[in-house]
Formats: C-alpha cells, sequence, structure tokens
C-alpha cells in the first residue's frame, strides 16, 4: 500500500504487511502515531525513503528553510519488520540506531545518504546490533560520511551484503570481517589507497568458505606502490574475487592512472623494484645493526674496567664487590711484575724482597702465595687483602691479561678507598703509549709519584715511605 499525504492515518490496517510512503509524505509523525496505536499489525515491509530534490529547499534567509528529507525518530510498534528502507532522510540526534531497537526479525535495513547515523558510536550502535537486530542480512549504508569503522566494532554474524560505498574510509580492518559469513561487500567510491595484508588474508579466507562471495572496490584511490603489492598481487591473481573489477583505476607514483589490464602489466616490473628496495634496506638494515654493535662493544672494550668497576661497587655483596671494601688488610703489599722477564726476577728476588725482610714489610707474590684455580678470586684478594700494591713496570708487563687484570683492580681499590693504593716503580725505559689505555691514562695523572728504580739510598727511602704513607 503507497500512503500519500491524504491519506487517513486515523487508524492502521492491522493485517497490512507493506508500506510505502511516496515523495509528497513529508510529516511522518501521524504515521508513527498511528503505527504505535496499533501494536497488534502485521507490517512486515516499510519503504521510508525520501525522493530528495534539492530545487526544493528554500534559502534560510527567507526563514522558509524546508527539506524533502524527512525526520524519523524511533518506530514504536515495528517489531515484525523484515524490510527497512529510510533513505534519504534524517534522523534524530537521539534517536541514531535506537530507533531500529526491538527489530528482531529485520532482515534488511538501507540507511543511505542518511544524516544522523554513524558507526563510530560503538556504544549505542554495537548494542543495538547485537541485542536487537540479530537477524540482519543485508545493510545498506552508502552515502553516509563514514570516515572509519573502529577496530572495536563488529556487524552482526548473521550479515551477509554490507553496502558502504561512496563513503569517506581510507582503511578497512580485516577485524571487522572476521566471524563472518559475507557474500558480498560494497567499499566502492571511497577513499582507499589499498588492502593491507591482513584484509587480503581475510578476503581469501571469505572466498574460501564462500565461493559466491564478492567485494566491489571500484573508483577508489588505490596506488600502484610496494606498500600495497600484496592487495595488487590478490586483484591480479584472483580477479574472480573482485566485482566490476574491470572499471577499477589505479595510480602510480608519478600521479598515472592505469586501468586494471594496465596494473596487471605493469605488476611485475613494480614486484621487481619492491623486491631491489625490500633487499636494499634489508642490507643497509643489517649493516647499521652491526655497526651498532661494533661501536657499543668498542665502547665498551675501551671501558671495561670503568664498567666492571661499577659493577663491583655496585655489587658489593657480591665476592669481588664485598672485598672491595676491606679496611682491614693483613698483609702489606701485594707485588705484581713480569713473572717472563729474567732481568726483573732477578732484581726482584736479590734486591726488592731481600730489603723488604729486613724493612719487617709482609709481602705476597702471585707465583709463590696463590695455590691454583681461580686466578680471578685469587687476585681480587690479594689486592684487597693487601694495604699497597707494588707494581713493577715494565715494557711487556701487560702483554699478560693477568697483570692487567691486577692493575685494573688496584686502580678500582684506590677509587673506592680514596687513598694511594698503588706504588709504581719503572724497572726500565718504557713507552706508555704501548700499554692498556686506562692503564696509560692513570700512569700519566700520576707521573709525580711514580718512582724510578736505582739501587741507591734515595730510591729505597722513597719505596719505604710509599709502602708506609696511607694517604
Amino acid at each position: 500500500m503507497v500512503f500519500t499525504a491524504d491519506t487517513d492515518l486515523s487508524t492502521f490496517p492491522s493485517k497490512l504487511e507493506n508500506v510505502c510512503l511516496d515523495e509528497n509524505f513529508i510529516d511522518v509523525i501521524p504515521f508513527i502515531i498511528a503505527l504505535r496505536n496499533t501494536p497488534e499489525n502485521s507490517l512486515k515491509r516499510l519503504e521510508l525513503k525520501s525522493q530528495h530534490d534539492p530545487s526544493f529547499t528554500l534559502s534560510h534567509q527567507n526563514n522558509q528553510s524546508r527539506y524533502r528529507k524527512r525526520t524519523l525518530s524511533k518506530l514504536n510498534g515495528a517489531t515484525n519488520l523484515e524490510y527497512l528502507d529510510v533513505s534519504d532522510n534524517e534522523l534524530l540526534t537521539y534517536g541514531r540506531w535506537t530507533m531500529f531497537q526491538g527489530m528482531h526479525n529485520l532482515s534488511v535495513l538501507k540507511v543511505s545518504n542518511t544524516q544522523g547515523i554513524a558507526l563510530c558510536k560503538t556504544n549505542i550502535t554495537d548494542y543495538c546490533l547485537k541485542n536487537d537486530l540479530i537477524n540482519l542480512n543485508e545493510l545498506e549504508m552508502k552515502n553516509c560520511k563514514i570516515e572509519f569503522i573502529p577496530k572495536t566494532f563488529h556487524f552482526p554474524k548473521t550479515l551477509k551484503k554490507l553496502i558502504l560505498g561512496e563513503n569517506y574510509l581510507t582503511s578497512f580492518e580485516a577485524s571487522t570481517l572476521r566471524h563472518l559469513n559475507m557474500t558480498y561487500l560494497d567499499l566502492s567510491y571511497n577513499r582507499l589507497p589499498g588492502l593491507s595484508d591482513e584484509m587480503c588474508k581475510e578476503l581469501t579466507r571469505l572466498k574460501l568458505v564462500n565461493p559466491e562471495f564478492l567485494i566491489n572496490l571500484q573508483n577508489n584511490e588505490f596506488q600502484l606502490t610496494c606498500s600495497y603489492i600484496q592487495s595488487l598481487r590478490l586483484l591480479a591473481n584472483s580477479p574472480q574475487l573482485f566485482d566490476q573489477v574491470d572499471k577499477m583505476t589505479f595510480k602510480t607514483e608519478n600521479n598515472i592512472d592505469l586501468n586494471y589490464t594496465e596494473m596487471v602489466a605493469q605488476l611485475p616490473r613494480l614486484t621487481q623494484n619492491c623486491q631491489i628496495k625490500e633487499n636494499f634496506s634489508f642490507v643497509l638494515t643489517t649493516f647499521f645493526t652491526h655497526l651498532l654493535c661494533l661501536l657499543v662493544l668498542a665502547v665498551f672494550f675501551h671501558y671495561r674496567w670503568k664498567l666492571r668497576y661499577l659493577y663491583f661497587i655496585g655489587q658489593r655483596r657480591l665476592h669481588i664487590g664485598g672485598r672491595l671494601v676491606n679496611y682491614n688488610p693483613q698483609v702489606d703489599v701485594f707485588i705484581t711484575y713480569d713473572e717472563g722477564e729474567p732481568r726483573i726476577r732477578q732484581i726482584l728476588k736479590n734486591i726488592i724482597l731481600p730489603f723488604l725482610k729486613e724493612k719487617n714489610i709482609s709481602y705476597i707474590l702471585g707465583e709463590v702465595d696463590f695455590p691454583g684455580g681461580d686466578m680471578v678470586s685469587h687476585i681480587s684478594g690479594a689486592i684487597t687483602g693487601t694495604r699497597k700494591t707494588l707494581v713493577l713496570l715494565s715494557e711487556d708487563l701487560f702483554l699478560d691479561h693477568y697483570r692487567e687484570y691486577e692493575m685494573n683492580l688496584a686502580i678500582m681499590r684506590e677509587f673506592n678507598v680514596r687513598g694511594q693504593v698503588i706504588v709504581p716503580v719503572f724497572v726500565e725505559r718504557v713507552d706508555l703509549n704501548t700499554y692498556p689505555p686506562e692503564v696509560e691514562t692513570y700512569l700519566r695523572n700520576q707521573l709525580y709519584r711514580c718512582l724510578v728504580y736505582r739501587n741507591n739510598q734515595t730510591f729505597w727511602t722513597l719505596l719505604l715511605h710509599a709502602i708506609r704513607n696511607d694517604s
């Protein structure tokens, strides 16, 4: 039945199943009131689509503004509806999706070119779609100015046909289609630059589940770039998945428009260029990653003893860290020297050690007093268990990494106790540039208290003073 402006709406036929309001039926309120007053109606199909004519609109300046679009609110009493078309209307702000509440039998809903409808109001939309439109098979929302679909938004699981053409969509998430078994998806006349890799997988899944599934992507802004190479491959390899694929257009990086056939012809070259770019990016990334690792290793190597010192100081309860704060050493001197140099061994054995014994200065020698086993532990115990560390500096002293470790640990000890722990003695001419960087830096800063071995009274007096002085 077609309702006109002259139709008597004092009563609503309870057995009427199909209703269509013609373009002259502007005031829909009497119809809604009549429908509300007939709760036992049999209405199954309702067409409220306005025949919008822009020339009918009068200017606001004359205060005679009138639109052919109807203003709709909640359709109470339409619980048996199976088909509803409210396209080209204006929904009240407070109405929106709530006007469809209670329509459990609704199978087809068309709200194209409708003001006041949106998918971004998820708190209202989700509730309505999940709890009211539970049998919805087809949803048409053309030209509703939809810019995006929230990731949290979910369409009814019963939905088979979704039409979102002529909107402002720039992306379409694969999660939107998850758990759906659709037969048709219309995204034509939007602003999509391409499809994500996940979306391509989801479309392939839908096609496998339902061979009749089609998607319409014509008149979008598809770009012929590496960012969307997967979607371009899907278009080229599976044209049966797309509706009106021959009407699609593509834009190159040079802003040149191509049709579908030209895109397919250009795809191999684009794939090759993308592979070259990907390989170059991989090589470049790998190079800079390795370079960064080398720089980190270089910095760590350069500052290894300082870092180890900071670690020991921060871990004082560990076996070495705890010993670094031992302020009650039992022995006077720990002696470190080049054990492989016969001349230095002779000086130590025949001259220095007898002098120390004569002056009642106790000492520790690694090659004599260390029992073997964990050398690091023995060295740390000797450094922290003595008041002073006597270092006999020679050209090849630090070729042995244990001697380097002894020197650096003594430097750490000196920093920690804030006193002079090391007694440096040059027993031969040395080029400091051949020493490890941290040792060289330390010695250059401490040259004023370095001794030069001379078997004379002045040297022995200075050595004895350096060993006994605790400052």
